[in-house]
């Protein structure tokens, strides 16, 4: 059974090489589903800035800097589950 948050196909795109790991957006989307708030952004010229959380609401991480979208996306993943809101997935 597929998992519907982390969706093995990707109809109508080429194959891309995979790490074992979700992709940015795949995760973004998995978070919201959790009603977990979180966001990656690149409104800085130092790169990629991923947040989890809500400031003045509940925990809240942030952490910028990021070369790539991908890596920010990693971070956010790495943070969701040392603080147990999502499972580990494989890698």
């Amino acid at each position: 059974m597929t998992n519907p948050d982390f969706p093995h196909s990707r109809r109508g795109r080429p194959a891309e090489p995979r790490s074992g790991r979700v992709g940015a957006g795949q995760l973004l989307v998995a978070l919201r589903r959790r009603a977990i708030a979180c966001s990656i952004d690149s409104l800085s010229p130092d790169g990629w800035t991923a947040r989890l959380g809500e400031p003045g609401n509940g925990p809240y991480a942030q952490q910028g800097h990021f070369p790539t979208r991908d890596a920010a996306a990693e971070w956010l993943l790495e943070e969701a589950q040392r603080r147990g809101a999502v499972a580990a997935t494989g890698g």
